[in-house]
Formats: C-alpha cells, structure tokens, sequence
C-alpha cells in the first residue's frame, strides 16, 4: 500500500517538472497593403521571458469573411524572407524558422515579399506568424529533479526495509 503512494507520488512528481518545461505558443497578424510588394513589413514582436528556443512560420490569410457568409479574397502572398530580431535562421525556407538557445528580450518579426493580384482585393493581405517558445532548462533545474528522485528512491528503500 505504501509502495503504492510512493510510486504515485514518484509519478506526480515526474509529471510536475515535465510540465513546468511546456511550450507557449501564439500567433501574431498585421496587415499588408502596399502595392506589390512588401520589404521589412513589422508583423509584430515576440517577447521571451527566459533562455528559450524558438519555432514557427509566416502565413497569410486567402480570405476574409464577413457576417451573413460573405468573404472576400486576398492577394496570394509569397515570403522570399523573414527574419526574427537579428537571430541567425539555419532553415532555407523563408517561411519557416527555427532558433536555439534564445536569450530573454523583445524580437521583431519582419518579413518581405510579394502579393500576385488574384484576390477580389488587390494589393491587400494579412501576414502572420504563428510560433511557438519552449523554455530550455538550466542544469540546476535537472540537479534538482535528479536530487528529489533520489531522495525519494531513498525514502522508498528505508520504508520497504522496516516493512521487511
């Protein structure tokens, strides 16, 4: 019975720190309607509290939809580059971004490109990121879940010892 809540405890416990390394994510929009084209559009910040990494990718919206059932569609976007802050990208694709290790601080998330006019709106679009920020443990974060477990081990061992 007492192995029993330990080892539930023991699982509580694994649960709790797993979940205290979650992910955040969000999305970001901004409207574009410059013509053509688009060189360093602002589509907004990112903020990050702590080391974290950092994912995600631009998009732009095809449609707008109004009450009663009614949409419009937007010019078609191609991104040639996004860029977040002045964080190195080591993915080719200009719509997707991936960085390790990011320090705290506020990011701009710029992006350029071009609008092909097939939309019922021309020269109009609206570009978004939708990301996501995972925190990355410090070492003294494992040293401590690795010294709980092991106290905890410890505390199983002893009792399972006076039961025999």
């Amino acid at each position: 019975m007492k192995i029993k809540k330990t080892v539930s405890s023991f699982a509580a416990a694994i649960v709790l720190t797993v979940a205290s390394f979650g992910a955040a994510a969000d999305t970001i929009y901004a409207s574009v309607n410059v013509g053509s084209s688009f060189i360093d559009k602002l589509i907004g910040t990112i903020t990050i509290g702590s080391l974290s990494n950092l994912a995600g990718s631009f998009f732009a919206a095809e449609e707008i939809g109004y009450p009663g059932g009614f949409t419009l569609t937007l010019d078609n976007v191609t991104f040639t580059n996004g860029t977040v802050g002045a964080l190195i990208d080591t993915i080719p694709d200009p719509k997707v971004f991936s960085f390790t290790n990011v320090g705290a601080g506020t990011y701009d998330v710029i992006a350029t490109g071009f609008l092909t006019p097939t939309g019922q709106l021309h020269n109009a679009s609206f570009l978004g990121v939708d990301y996501t920020v995972t925190a990355v443990p410090e070492p003294e974060s494992y040293a401590l879940m690795l010294a709980g477990l092991g106290l905890m081990g410890t505390i199983a061992r002893r009792r399972s010892k006076k039961q025999a």
